[in-house]
């Protein structure tokens, strides 16, 4: 099945997003922004009975314990025009194990009608394309805090061309790489604490009405007349008084982070202060460089031949230990390689050029790193290999490279790049490592996911990426490995544990070999997950396989080696190709959809 999409220029859609709002000069307040889409809404949208796929949020997938994305299929019963949603009926899910209401109040925005549907009678092309423009101006132009705008100023007036040309910027490379990834990184941020507050919000709101109607229910089942209870009681209501304590605490930190980032993004959104921040940073780089190696001021400003060169980072520590530290640097610093101290790996990292290798020393390495890794560089541990994946091995004893806060992601690569002896501590972003293009080598590496989240993935490779695994231990996380359409992996004596997923296969042209016979899947609720794949009965949506050579069948030119599963609740389970609810590029299309919007290098 596939679903409607639009081959235009970004401009266009920009031009069709404005026309919406250009209905006169009158000032508009952000209240009428929402009143003149509603009022488009109206016109273009079908009411009722057309069919859409409907991909569910990362907010919901949280709460619901759904890995993420989760896409289903249903109807539209009937749409809200004055809230810009609709009431959606699931009529089919792609995973049997996915159970969710049969009816869903959601936003338009998550909805793609499809092509084929049951009543030709609707105007669905109509629908579809109205969605597409609104979905658009949302994640475009369309910013989380509008919605609290003062109604005495005018939002067109002194945002939509400044947003529009800011779309514009960002969509053509016309900001510098690391002030171009912040701001989307905080419009991803800003835009999932949007979610979560509206979520939130909605679920302390039912809770409200459920406590009013068991107090209804009460009085009027009473012969007497109701009593206080006293605050130490143990009755449920109490109990969800204590409970609801919770979402009340988590609202003030949303609000209080959605206001922080407003704050910051308004002075971005304006163009000279944009140039004037890049200027700044810029300013900041350059006088960095020239006070600890003036040779590489050279280096920045022109593309020229440049010595490799090796920093070296360390925690603060004894004397002895730093000497330590040094020793061991020098046995691994290559020939001809000049050594430059760091200050902290984030500094380390902002200066590094292509070829530079970083030394850490153990302890904890926190990092806000705006580029992307690559250029045949490297970042190594000092400690022996086998002390990073020893299981009763302190953490404070090792090196630790985590993120200053809840990042979307801990590192992103888009070129070679090589990591050994570390650990990556990724329990306070939603994914580990983001591999968007190149060779990424990992050796002794531990990543750590929270053990709770069901979307919070280790490594995602995209397309064209390959990724090397040696000696590696992957735990904690919902999804070990994702592997999309033509990707490659290696592994070798590579574990990975108590995830929900260890490895997903979600395309047959992806290639994975493993070396030895030493890779093992331990404790998870999945071993291995092979999606669409043709199964020779047609009939099964599913197949669940115990052993790694048996799913070698289905792809023997791809899928090579073998390994183990201990205490796996699955072994291996095969999604049968004709059984997906989507096609197969929209299905990829819509997987990439997320990827597309943060830590992103755009083209055209």
């Amino acid at each position: 099945m596939d679903v409607y999409t639009y081959e235009k220029s970004f401009l266009e859609r920009l031009k069709e997003a404005e026309a919406v709002l250009s209905w006169d000069n009158a000032p508009m307040p952000a209240s009428q922004v929402r009143s003149e889409w509603k009022a488009y809404v109206e016109l273009k949208i079908e009411p009722a009975g057309w069919q859409a796929m409907w991909k569910i949020p990362r907010v919901i997938c949280e709460d619901l314990k759904l890995r993420y994305p989760t896409i289903v299929f249903g109807y539209v019963e009937q749409v809200i025009f004055d809230e810009l949603k609709a009431v959606f009926t699931v009529t089919a899910v792609q995973d049997q194990d996915v159970h969710l209401p049969e009816s869903n109040e959601v936003s338009l925005i998550e909805l793609w009608p499809t092509l084929q549907q049951e009543n030709s009678a609707l105007n669905v092309d109509t629908t579809a394309e109205c969605i597409d423009r609104l979905r658009f101006f949302y994640a475009h132009v369309w910013m989380p805090w509008d919605k609290d705008y003062d109604d005495d100023r005018d939002w067109v007036q002194m945002h939509l061309q400044a947003r529009i040309q800011l779309a514009c910027d960002l969509r053509k490379n016309r900001l510098p790489r690391p002030l171009a990834l912040h701001m989307r990184t905080l419009l991803m941020e800003a835009r999932y604490i949007q979610q979560r507050l509206e979520y939130l919000e909605l679920d302390m709101s039912d809770a409200e009405d459920e406590s009013d109607d068991e107090a209804v229910e009460l009085n009027d089942n009473a012969t007497d007349p109701p009593r206080k209870q006293p605050k130490t009681g143990g009755s449920p209501k109490a109990n969800n008084l204590n409970k609801s304590m919770l979402p009340v605490t988590d609202l003030m930190c949303l609000h209080l982070r959605l206001a922080i980032i407003r704050s910051e993004f308004e002075i971005l959104e304006n163009p000279e202060m944009r140039r004037a921040y890049s200027e700044l940073q810029s300013n900041v780089l350059k006088r960095h460089l020239l006070q600890r190696s003036p040779g590489r001021l050279h280096q920045l400003t022109e593309h020229v031949e440049h010595t490799n060169m090796c920093h070296l980072v360390t925690v603060p520590g004894e004397v002895q230990t730093q000497i330590t530290l040094l020793t061991l640097a020098e046995k691994l610093v290559k020939p001809h390689t000049k050594v430059q101290l760091g200050n902290t790996l984030q500094d380390v990292l902002s200066i590094s050029q292509a070829n530079d290798d970083i030394l850490i020393s153990p302890g904890q390495h926190t990092i806000k790193f705006l580029e992307h890794l690559n250029d045949n560089g490297s970042i190594k541990g000092l400690i022996e290999a086998g002390s990073v994946i020893a299981p009763k091995q302190e953490l404070t004893k090792l090196p630790l490279i985590c993120s200053s806060d809840e990042d979307s992601t801990l590192l992103v690569v888009d070129g070679d790049y090589t990591l050994s002896q570390l650990v990556l501590d990724c329990r306070h972003v939603r994914r580990g490592i983001l591999l968007r293009y190149g060779t990424l080598t990992l050796r002794s590496c531990r990543l750590l996911g929270d053990g709770r989240s069901s979307t919070q993935e280790a490594i995602v490779c995209m397309p064209q990426a390959r990724l090397e695994l040696q000696d590696c231990l992957l735990e904690n996380f919902a999804i070990g490995i994702s592997m999309r359409s033509d990707t490659s992996a290696q592994l070798s004596n590579v574990c990975i544990q108590k995830c929900n997923t260890g490895l997903e296969l979600l395309d047959q042209t992806t290639k994975l070999k493993m070396l030895d016979n030493n890779c093992n899947f331990h404790t998870c609720k999945l071993g291995i997950l092979a999606d669409g794949i043709a199964l020779p009965n047609g009939s099964e949506k599913t197949l669940a396989l115990k052993h790694f050579s048996e799913l070698q069948r289905y792809n023997e030119s791809n899928w090579l080696g073998n390994c183990s599963f201990n205490n796996c609740l699955r072994n291996l389970r095969v999604f049968n190709e004709s059984e997906q609810l989507l096609a197969k590029r929209t299905h990829q299309n819509l997987l990439l959809e997320e990827l597309d919007g943060e830590n992103k290098e755009n083209i055209n």
